[in-house]
């Protein structure tokens, strides 16, 4: 699964947060190269999958179905408005994923056996795999989505602009000396600023919240992973035949293995969308 992250933070400026090597590539160089599918990845799609085939498609939602299981889930449905474009709702949810990873980094081992990853930990990777493969699609695969396509490129440019302001070199070494809660904090201070973009404050307002969940880590970690999975699946159903043959030439996409696997249980569509969605092309 190829990864993106639009915060373009420098390597250096979190060298005192202990982020994991693979999200520091991807803040010191835009785009990755591909990864393997992790089996914490595969577990949560599978999981979803089996809630959206038993219903015959009724679970796919844009994350809301798993948001709607738990009062914290549900504090969190406005980030999933269904007035706005999937681009949108993905970019929001990316930059408040990436946020938080900043927050809680993984730790290495260095030394004694490998450990079993505990399920905070498997959470965490699912959401952060699934949260970077959502912002390569809009970024280099807007057409496998369900919005206008230069209307996402757009939207995507601005965001990306007004994130290079916001994380310029006064803001970031604002955050570069600070330890992870701190930098936390002053990334959804810097983010939230009145004069960004609407894509960037939600996404500060979500990440401040997640935060704040009576559950801890635990929970934010469990609801994202939940919320992540629905939506891989959600993006999935497609007319885009062609899109989807010139992603397999490419060498192939893991939203593709989800598009065949759905069509060939039935699954072609979302609920009440006859048509797929088309956010218009002016006014991000």
């Amino acid at each position: 699964m190829r990864q993106s992250s639009l915060l373009v933070l420098h390597p250096r400026q979190f060298h005192q947060l202990v982020l994991p090597s693979c999200l520091l590539r991807l803040l010191g160089r835009h785009r990755s190269s591909n990864v393997k599918v992790p089996s914490e990845v595969k577990a949560c799609i599978i999981n979803a999958l089996r809630s959206c085939t038993a219903s015959n498609g009724a679970g796919l939602s844009k994350g809301t179905t798993s948001l709607r299981q738990s009062q914290a889930g549900r504090s969190l449905l406005w980030a999933c408005d269904s007035s706005k474009g999937t681009s949108d709702t993905i970019l929001v949810w990316h930059i408040a994923t990436t946020i938080l990873e900043a927050r809680h980094p993984h730790h290495q081992h260095d030394h004694g056996p490998p450990r079993r990853p505990s399920p905070v930990s498997e959470k965490k990777t699912a959401a952060t795999h699934l949260s970077r493969y959502g912002a390569y699609l809009v970024e280099a695969c807007p057409e496998l989505l369900h919005d206008d396509d230069a209307w996402s490129k757009d939207l995507y440019k601005k965001v990306k602009r007004d994130d290079k302001r916001a994380l310029s070199t006064a803001g970031g070494v604002g955050v570069s000396s600070l330890p992870p809660e701190a930098g936390y904090g002053r990334l959804i201070e810097l983010l939230g600023a009145a004069q960004n973009h609407e894509v960037l404050k939600d996404a500060a307002k979500l990440a401040g919240q997640l935060g704040e969940l009576a559950g801890g880590e635990e929970t934010a970690w469990e609801l994202l992973a939940g919320f992540w999975s629905e939506m891989i699946l959600y993006l999935a159903p497609s007319d885009n035949l062609k899109g989807h043959l010139q992603a397999i030439d490419r060498g192939g996409e893991l939203i593709t293995l989800l598009w065949a696997f759905l069509t060939h249980v039935g699954i072609i569509d979302r609920p009440g969308d006859d048509t797929a969605a088309s956010a218009p092309a002016t006014g991000v």
